[in-house]
């Protein structure tokens, strides 16, 4: 809402090239419609026509400036018939009378206030009248439908006083009648009613300010210890994922296997031990020295991964798709954690939102203004709930109120604890439900993990001993009376693991297999005595030869 008075005399600015053009010299209104069509810049005279700027061509209407689209928004009063009939009927609303068509005086007409957006007139402001304030002489006329403007009177309906009547009822009411017979009867006291409502004011002030350090001291407190809650739910979570994470992996891929897959690769990452001491940087390669050490310390699934091991596509999906679902409700716990502390402020905002609530119907003191000089309320208008939520737009519902003379209800404070507590008994909820998610989820994870213990070994014992056959031994491979299987360097044979698994040696051969190419040679690597079961004890020359000719590469 615009008053009149505002934009008389402001400067017109273009969009497009920022220029001024004009200033604008009045408004023009249209009685019958009840609306600005737009503002006059230039005055006829012997010689040109007037010029205006419809309302249609302005795009803002600002503290210090009019904003229009161009300089060609501003036209001859040819071009715009309505606005041309206005201007012929020559009339004045400054200054004149304005009656209800029952003869009740309202006072003279000296501003009125519209929408910048529509036009639409939404009010007067009058100087005298039955409904004149007593100290300012001045008084708010609600805009009727249509107001019929005569060569010395306006008319108007007399619903248009009824309106102007505040509509407080019962307690209120009986005060508010009260409030005026006093002010009728304190017109010569006028200096020290100033006085007073100046105290109250101070202490209105002080009482808002007051009401504000309590609420954003239980805000504070609230955040907290939602904090505090919610930093220590996470360090919880990350443990259980980190735990959950092993568990997976040591059910879905046999630890021995582990072993296996990793020696030989690079590392993806840098490996830590549980003490935070580096096993393996990023790029270096896994030897058996690593994975046996990594077994020991209880990360040999964490050395599996950072190699890139994996199952199948529906192992990894399932994977994938478990430690999302941990992740997941991680995620939740702590997006609740702020929606309660964002529900918990947002309820302290409700309780002032009903507090504002108790200005309706009363008539506003001064007038209340946005920060861009649109007006809110304007001085003896009386609040309606359209004011209200143009008040909560701009954020001026406190200005409201101590224009109307109320102070901030005092429930609002009291409420802030109530607040909390129904705060605290969601989170305890929130927390009972995730505690039950997972439970729900380990138990998922204990039926799977029975569920893949129980597949055969004898893949595994396969597939090692595949990867052993044909490659040389890291050390001396003994049966339990000493006897040497293979030496250092011989080759694995089908004879060596039979009589190894015949003497319980097997899972010591399968992890003494060199898998790295070596720099030695064929001579420096073997030893001079063969074992009982390697392929020089069952050769002739010929093949014997040959055999000592093959590289360990």
């Amino acid at each position: 809402m615009r008053k009149g008075s505002d934009v008389i005399d402001k400067v017109v600015v273009t969009s497009d090239n920022g220029k001024k053009i004009e200033r604008i010299i009045d408004l023009i209104f249209d009685q019958k419609h009840n609306q600005i069509l737009g503002f006059l810049v230039e005055e006829k005279g012997l010689f040109r026509n007037a010029k205006v700027i419809p309302l249609e061509e302005v795009q803002a209407i600002g503290l210090d400036a009019i904003v229009v689209n161009s300089k060609e928004s501003v036209v001859k009063v040819h071009r715009v018939p309505a606005i041309k009939e206005i201007l012929h009927q020559n009339l004045v609303l400054k200054g004149t009378r304005i009656l209800t068509t029952e003869g009740l005086n309202l006072g003279l007409l000296v501003d009125l206030f519209f929408d910048e957006h529509s036009g639409l007139v939404e009010g007067y402001e009058v100087s005298g009248g039955v409904f004149a304030d007593a100290y300012s002489g001045r008084s708010f006329v609600p805009a009727p439908e249509t107001l019929t403007i005569g060569y010395d009177v306006a008319f108007v309906p007399p619903q248009t006083a009824q309106m102007m009547q505040e509509q407080i009822g019962g307690i209120r009411g009986a005060v508010q009648a009260t409030e005026d017979k006093l002010q009728e009867s304190a017109q010569t006291a006028n200096r020290r009613l100033q006085k007073a409502s100046q105290a109250a004011g101070e202490q209105l002030q002080s009482s808002v300010d007051n009401v504000n350090r309590t609420l954003q001291s239980a805000s504070q407190s609230a955040g907290e210890q939602l904090q505090a809650a919610t930093d220590a739910t996470s360090s919880k979570l990350q443990d259980l994922n980190r735990d959950a994470s092993a568990l997976l992996t040591n059910n879905l891929v046999d630890p021995a296997e582990q072993k296996i897959s990793v020696i030989g690769k690079h590392v993806e990452r840098d490996v830590l031990t549980p003490d935070g001491s580096v096993l393996l940087l990023q790029g270096q390669e896994v030897t058996i020295v690593e994975a046996e050490a990594a077994d020991r310390m209880g990360i040999l699934d964490e050395l599996y991964r950072a190699t890139g091991g994996s199952l199948t596509a529906n192992i990894s999906r399932n994977l994938k798709a478990v430690t999302e679902s941990t992740s997941n409700q991680i995620q939740s716990v702590t997006q609740n954690s702020a929606a309660n502390l964002r529900y918990s402020v947002d309820g302290l905002a409700a309780q002032a939102r009903l507090a504002i609530q108790q200005v309706r119907g009363r008539r506003v003191l001064q007038t209340v203004r946005a920060d861009g000089g649109l007006i809110i309320a304007a001085s003896g208008q009386i609040v309606t709930e359209s004011i209200l939520d143009r008040a909560q737009i701009y954020g001026k519902e406190a200005e409201l109120l101590s224009a109307a003379g109320l102070a901030l209800a005092t429930a609002v404070s009291s409420s802030a604890s109530d607040t909390w507590l129904e705060t605290k008994v969601q989170l305890r909820d929130g927390a009972s439900v995730a505690q039950k998610n997972l439970n729900t989820f380990w138990q998922t994870l204990k039926e799977q993990a029975e569920k893949l213990q129980g597949r055969s070994t004898r893949a595994l014992k396969k597939q090692r001993i595949e990867q052993a056959l044909g490659r040389p031994v890291t050390r001396v491979i003994l049966d339990p009376q000493d006897n040497v299987i293979l030496n250092v360097g011989e080759l694995i044979t089908h004879r060596a693991v039979r009589q190894a698994e015949e003497s319980g040696v097997l899972n010591i051969l399968v992890s003494s297999v060199y898998i790295k190419e070596p720099e030695i040679s064929d001579r420096e690597l073997r030893a001079e005595e063969h074992g009982m079961a390697a392929l020089a004890h069952h050769t002739n020359g010929r093949s014997q030869i040959e055999v000592k000719s093959i590289s360990v590469n």
